[in-house]
């Protein structure tokens, strides 16, 4: 069997929501002599940079024309070794790899007929529990953003009703009058700043009860200093883990924070590659590790990271922010692992606009989901997809 094409889709989204502008998931086909292809995503649809990661796949592409897409470790490596680029590391670079190396295992489930699970060692457990992400967008096919305390508590409880046992929230991306960036987040916070976030975390916590886990995300808005102060303010309401309270780019300021909150930290979606876990694991700054798939190196690569992480009682929830790709391949490698800890579902995943992309529409139930049982990671993408998209090949 051999490599015979490869495709990037640019996705052109039906733009429905302010908050969702200029988003465009990336994803990729690998089409085989056989007939079999495998499809992955690469987790740069949102921010800057998505362009960059369609021409980086482009590129990886010419090195793996012609090479058995079963030997994923091989072509793992080939992409690492043989590009300079490769040993620099970073969001693009390992974006690409990413992006093919989750169709890779795509096409070996299908080659071999069995779910990808099941190659990564099988099941450990027979479902798993999910978080409702990003309730600060409201939870709901359309987002309508959170302002006042009483909004938080309406989003959280929507979840809680739909049989969520744990929600996930930042109460810090807004300000009183819904303007993103209207709080100043670095250096010692505004008692105002405190008070605001504060009052939204009691709010959630009030309304759900003492027994559905919080949990509190910063985006890295926060720098050192302001996430511990801002950590110390919400300790109280026994949350379940506070991520990215500051940038992962310097490491020892991530062993600062731990050793200054009572709250287990996680952090990891701006983490690339086993090499980048490294210093994190020596320095056991992070209780959760949140590697996203489609830029951490991939299924081949998240796996490695996973195992590492379990001699230091290290727990792993991928993250999950993309198309109904990156969520099912998620769901096979959460389900292998022995130290899972949670599944990210984000709101992105309740819009129309997002689900109509792919064949299957994997939903939990009751706050559990199980992992899908077809050949490969279980999913593809529709006409619309392919309709939506620009779509560059090599051959």
């Amino acid at each position: 069997m051999k490599i015979t094409k490869v495709s990037v889709l640019h996705v052109h989204m039906i733009q429905t929501d302010p908050g969702e502008k200029g988003q465009r998931p990336i994803l990729v086909r690998i089409d085989t002599d056989e007939g079999i292809y495998g499809i992955g995503e690469i987790g740069m649809a949102y921010g800057c940079g998505g362009t960059a990661a369609v021409g980086m796949v482009r590129d990886l592409a010419t090195k793996i024309i012609g090479m058995n897409p079963l030997n994923t470790e091989a072509i793992w490596e080939k992409l690492l070794k043989t590009t300079f680029w490769g040993q620099g590391g970073g969001t693009v670079i390992f974006g690409g790899i990413s992006g093919i190396d989750i169709a890779l295992w795509d096409i070996k489930g299908k080659v071999w007929g069995a779910p990808v699970y099941q190659l990564l060692g099988g099941k450990c457990r027979d479902d798993l529990r999910v978080y409702a992400s990003q309730i600060q967008l409201g939870w709901a096919p359309k987002r309508n953003i959170c302002c006042t305390p009483e909004d938080y508590a309406r989003e959280a409880r929507k979840a809680v009703d739909e049989g969520y046992d744990a929600v996930k929230v930042d109460v810090l991306q807004w300000d009183e009058n819904g303007v993103s960036g209207g709080f100043w987040l670095e250096g010692p916070l505004r008692n105002e700043v405190v008070e605001t976030g504060r009052k939204r975390v009691k709010a959630i916590r009030d309304e759900v009860g003492p027994n559905v886990d919080i949990m509190i995300e910063n985006h890295a808005h926060t720098d050192t200093v302001a996430g511990i102060q801002f950590a110390k303010a919400i300790e109280p309401y026994n949350i379940f883990f506070y991520e990215e309270l500051n940038t992962p780019l310097n490491p020892k300021m991530s062993k600062v924070a731990k050793s200054e909150i009572h709250i287990p930290i996680a952090a990891g979606e701006r983490i690339y590659s086993r090499w980048g876990y490294v210093p994190f694991f020596e320095d056991r700054s992070i209780d959760v590790i949140q590697p996203d798939l489609g830029t951490c190196g991939g299924i081949s690569e998240c796996k490695k990271i996973c195992d590492m992480a379990h001699p230091y009682d290290i727990t792993c929830q991928v993250h999950v922010a993309g198309t109904g790709i990156a969520g099912a391949a998620s769901l096979h490698v959460e389900t292998a692992i022995p130290n899972f800890c949670i599944h990210e579902h984000h709101q992105k995943a309740l819009m129309p606009q997002y689900i109509e992309l792919c064949a299957y529409n994997y939903q939990p139930v009751n706050g559990r989901f199980h992992v899908p049982e077809l050949p490969g990671i279980g999913q593809d993408l529709t006409d619309i997809a392919y309709k939506n998209s620009d779509i560059y090949v090599v051959e």
